[in-house]
């Protein structure tokens, strides 16, 4: 039986699987780390499994050649000196959406939570996205994996509270606000600030205490005081409101047949993305009609990453 190591790098966590490759990868063993406290992958692959001589590793970054950096932390990696330094022989790097993409079609129905149950089009494009550290995107065309850097995109403002909450991130970030500034773990903070300072509501500075000292799930903490705290509900609302918006936009600049959100916190905010998500994503001057034939679902699976590292390692991508 074939084994091989995958491994999920991104900004916030950094996490390690013995897989076993069948008809499908199967994980076996697994554990998680604080990147910031990773200082180089060869430890982590040694002192897990140092026997195992092939790997794919899933970056949160841009890959160059065969070396790539963390866009939102300071890790890299280096796959010659990797190689020296663990029994690797065969290893490759993608990114992590990309990993995603090619976790996909080896998920259960039972992974899924359809939000928007669209017919799709004659044509077989998908597309995976999702606020993490950042905020990641691929695109699936007839099998084959594009990710690209799609949180980096200009942030779109259509309203005068749009406008006072990107003149509050001016103040953090004076060059140019992006999408991942509001869609991702760190922007669930820059929403909840600015709430604080320009609206009117209570703030209960129990709940403030424990969202602000929280280092990772931060929108676990948000969603489960939503109900009884308005600033919480408030942020999530905002939150929900730009990610669909991205999300529609990124559906139709290749258009879509298939839509997929996946990442803790798409998970953690499941009421919000059931509530808010599609009104949003569907509201548009010229495309409405067509954005409805989009089929939209949350990947419940935390491991598709995982999964589609232990794939492409095991050659059944």
């Amino acid at each position: 039986m074939k084994q091989v190591l995958a491994l999920d790098v991104g900004g916030t966590n950094t996490r390690i699987a013995l897989i076993e490759i069948k008809n499908k990868p199967v994980i076996k063993k697994q554990l998680t780390y604080a990147t910031k406290q990773v200082k180089n992958l060869a430890t982590i692959i040694n002192n897990f499994n140092k026997n195992i001589v092939s790997a794919c590793i899933g970056f949160a970054g841009p890959i160059v050649g065969d070396k790539a950096k963390l866009t939102n932390a300071e890790l890299s990696v280096d796959l010659t000196k990797l190689k020296k330094s663990t029994k690797l022989k065969k290893v490759c790097l993608i990114n992590d959406f990309h990993a995603i993409g090619y976790g996909v079609p080896f998920l259960k129905k039972s992974d899924f939570l359809i939000l928007n149950p669209g017919k799709g089009f004659n044509n077989n494009v998908k597309m995976v996205v999702g606020p993490g550290t950042g905020l990641g995107k691929a695109y699936i065309i007839n099998n084959k994996v594009h990710p690209c850097e799609g949180g980096v995109t200009s942030l779109g403002i259509e309203d005068i509270d749009d406008y006072a909450l990107l003149d509050f991130l001016k103040s953090k970030y004076p060059e140019q606000i992006y999408y991942e500034d509001i869609v991702s773990g760190r922007g669930l903070l820059n929403i909840y600030d600015h709430l604080e300072i320009k609206s009117n509501l209570k703030i209960n500075m129990k709940i403030r205490k424990l969202i602000k000292k929280e280092p990772v799930h931060k929108a676990q903490v948000i969603t489960k005081y939503s109900s009884k705290d308005k600033l919480c509900h408030m942020t999530l609302s905002i939150f929900t409101k730009f990610y669909a918006r991205f999300v529609r936009d990124s559906a139709l600049n290749l258009i879509s047949s298939k839509v997929y959100l996946v990442g803790g916190i798409s998970s953690a905010i499941k009421p919000y993305l059931k509530k808010y998500f599609v009104k949003e994503f569907l509201r548009h001057r010229s495309h409405k009609s067509l954005l409805k034939r989009v089929h939209v679902a949350v990947i419940l699976n935390q491991d598709v990453g995982l999964i589609g590292s232990g794939a492409m390692a095991g050659n059944l991508v």
